[in-house]
């Protein structure tokens, strides 16, 4: 049996688009709810995973007790587990949080269609434009940056939209990239689901 993608599920009403896309491009995925209990992750990790995958939401991470995601965050960034991580809007916001950054209210709260600004092309941005239209939510934001990580892309209300690991194969974004709405979004899920266990 093929390793898993697995995704966890933060309350985002966009999560089963996230799954959608994974399948359309070829890669088998289960969604895991947030409050599942870790032993559930272990099962799977002993079956295999191949990248994970965490959700939007509709809580702050000040406000949203410890969960799933957050407990494989901890562990990623004390290198007990190794894989493709991948963080979108709330995801975004809980890898910025661990990882020791400074996340805060954004100046709009409302979800629109906002342009993104690619700052480092690279794996998550490879081949497309350097500008591009994405649905987006500000309510929470990474504000600072965590010291192991480059920002990826910025957009006029919204400084830090994508950020990746300096090292290790972390990426998030603030935006939405599984949603129509979003240009190119199939395609930076294609890269981020291409990316090995090394970043490369």
């Amino acid at each position: 049996m093929d390793a898993m993608i697995i995704i966890i599920d933060n309350g985002s009403q966009y999560t089963h688009l996230i799954k959608r896309n994974c399948r359309d491009l070829g890669y088998e995925a289960e969604i895991f709810y947030a409050k599942a209990p870790y032993e559930l992750f272990e099962e799977q990790m002993r079956v295999g995973i191949s990248r994970l995958i965490l959700s939007g939401g509709p809580k702050s991470v000040y406000e949203e007790e410890p969960n799933l995601g957050t407990l494989i965050c901890e562990k990623i960034k004390n290198d007990e587990i190794r894989l493709p991580l991948l963080g979108v809007c709330y995801g975004h916001q809980m890898i910025g949080h661990v990882w020791g950054g400074k996340v805060a209210k954004g100046k709009s709260a409302e979800y629109g269609v906002g342009e993104i600004e690619v700052d480092e092309e690279d794996a998550l941005f490879a081949g497309l434009p350097k500008k591009f239209r994405a649905w987006v939510s500000h309510y929470d934001e990474v504000k600072k940056l965590p010291k192991e990580f480059v920002r990826l892309a910025h957009s006029e209300t919204c400084d830090i939209e994508a950020m990746r690991h300096l090292e290790l194969p972390i990426f998030s974004t603030q935006f939405h990239p599984e949603v129509w709405h979003t240009e190119h979004g199939e395609e930076m899920l294609k890269n981020f689901l291409e990316v090995n266990a090394k970043g490369l």
